[in-house]
């Protein structure tokens, strides 16, 4: 009886002891959401030194829409686009973080923005996609977001468009 009662005592013990192991998808997203939000609150307090040090030597960054800085930039060229865009601010930056999605090396990252442009009030929604690579650095990050908005607040451009009759 007593042998019994040990093996159930240690049986209890293990299973109480046992967290279930991870899988290596799991640990590879809990990775990457690391890396992406360090990343992302580096770049938001200017913390360019932080930032670089998660990048991939061949990192880009794509700034999509219509516009004339609606491009891929290097690092170098990246750097130059975000001191120009600083220079149409009027204020400081605000970025409010929102929320992640992570699908293994991949990161969403949605963020709104909350500032004075020389066009006026800029508010803009922002979706950052981050992409790692199998080092764990970044190696691309494109940013969607209404660049009409941009083009309106930060430009100061009046956008005009045709009424088409059928």
């Amino acid at each position: 009886m007593k042998k019994v009662l040990f093996l159930l005592l240690a049986i209890a013990l293990i299973s109480c002891n046992n967290k279930p192991l991870k899988s290596k998808q799991e640990i590879l997203t809990e990775q990457t959401r690391e890396i992406v939000l360090k990343a992302f609150n580096a770049q938001m307090d200017g913390e360019i030194e932080l930032l670089k040090s998660l990048l991939a030597d061949n990192f880009t960054f794509t700034l999509t829409g219509q516009l004339d800085i609606s491009k891929t930039y290097s690092w170098d060229e990246f750097l130059e686009f975000a001191g120009y865009f600083g220079s149409l601010l009027k204020g400081d930056v605000g970025v409010e973080y929102k929320s992640i999605i992570v699908d293994g090396r991949t990161a969403m990252v949605f963020a709104e923005g909350r500032m004075e442009g020389v066009g006026g009030k800029y508010e803009n929604d922002y979706a950052i996609k981050y992409t790692l690579n199998e080092t764990g650095q970044i190696i691309e990050q494109k940013e969607y977001l209404s660049d009409i908005l941009l083009a309106t607040q930060l430009y100061g451009q009046e956008i005009c468009g045709e009424k088409k009759t059928l």
